[in-house]
């Protein structure tokens, strides 16, 4: 019989798991609270699915452009916890829970598991677009980019039972997630210390709990060579998150035979549940043309696409960058 199979330590699980949800949704919270907007940058084609299927689609991190940055955010947080937590965690002995070996056995099943989208912090440094996005996301400077109202998507009142969530991207060094991977033990020892009948859980499951509760770092690192990029995340996971599918969305394989790949769809709409008001009218506040050779063409594509869908009223910009030829 596992030890959760016990009423009583079911009960305990979910008062810890609840309260290290909330601090960490409060930690991500307070740290997007300064952001003023949020931009995708995307082809023209891309947009026109986007307004087809009213669907935003989220790569599975095993298959996004770059899985390198998981791999060195996974040993940096591996190295720390090793390094962190016999110190830090009192209350249950870090060897008796066995965390290293459970957080070895978790990253695999979070890689596997997890699906994120990528977005890029808009006018926090008073930059309105931004030209190493244009070239790495904008179809070359040649797409364009959805701006969209931070607030709509972050007024989540439902204590972090949303189907997806806001993952912070963080530009460390090795000893800045270090040390961050230590304040996140220090809080999962505050709730440990301050939980009646913890010993009613096996050690060892309160391991992995040690494990889940760092791999948002995980998720969230980037290497600071890439700073300028301003990226933020948007997740789905099944593993650290286990909730319902949105209705109308979720996990399914897209693209043609012999390329396809997996994604997370979700529908854009309203989540009177919640509430929150995902459709797209509430949440695209302007689209910006990139510095394009076509930008009147690519300007004229996107009114016509707008307006077919009712959003006459959304302002479209051109980017302030001049055009440059890469060839």
């Amino acid at each position: 019989m596992s030890a959760l199979d016990d009423p009583r330590a079911r009960v305990v699980f979910g008062e810890i798991a609840t309260r290290m949800r909330d601090i960490v949704t409060a930690e991500i919270h307070a740290r997007i609270s300064t952001i003023p907007m949020l931009a995708h940058y995307t082809s023209l084609e891309a947009m026109r699915s986007i307004f087809v299927s009213k669907q935003l689609w989220f790569s599975r991190v095993d298959s996004m452009n770059d899985t390198s940055e998981i791999k060195e955010g996974g040993d940096i947080v591996g190295l720390a916890l090793a390094e962190h937590g016999p110190t830090v965690l009192k209350t249950i002995p870090f060897a008796k829970m066995a965390v290293s070996f459970q957080y070895k056995n978790v990253i695999p099943k979070i890689v596997q598991d997890t699906y994120a989208l990528s977005l890029c912090e808009h006018g926090s440094d008073e930059q309105t677009d931004r030209l190493v996005m244009w070239r790495a996301y904008g179809h070359d400077g040649h797409g364009l980019c959805l701006v969209l109202r931070k607030d709509t998507l972050l007024h989540q009142k439902a204590n972090g039972l949303f189907p997806v969530a806001w993952s912070p991207i963080e530009y460390d060094s090795a000893a800045q997630l270090s040390a961050k991977v230590a304040r996140r033990l220090e809080r999962v020892e505050e709730v440990f210390a301050t939980t009646k009948n913890l010993s009613l859980i096996d050690a060892p499951i309160l391991g992995g709990f040690v494990a889940s509760c760092v791999m948002s770092l995980v998720i969230g690192h980037k290497n600071s060579a890439f700073r300028d990029e301003k990226e933020i995340r948007f997740i789905q996971s099944g593993t650290l998150r286990p909730l319902p599918d949105p209705k109308g969305g979720g996990r399914k394989v897209v693209g043609p035979k012999g390329s396809t790949r997996n994604v997370f769809a979700l529908p854009l709409r309203m989540y009177p549940e919640f509430p929150i008001d995902a459709s797209l009218p509430s949440l695209l506040d302007h689209i910006i043309i990139g510095p394009s050779d076509q930008q009147e063409d690519i300007h004229r594509e996107t009114r016509a696409i707008l307006d077919a869908d009712g959003l006459s009223h959304v302002d479209i910009r051109l980017s302030e960058i001049p055009y440059r030829s890469t060839r």
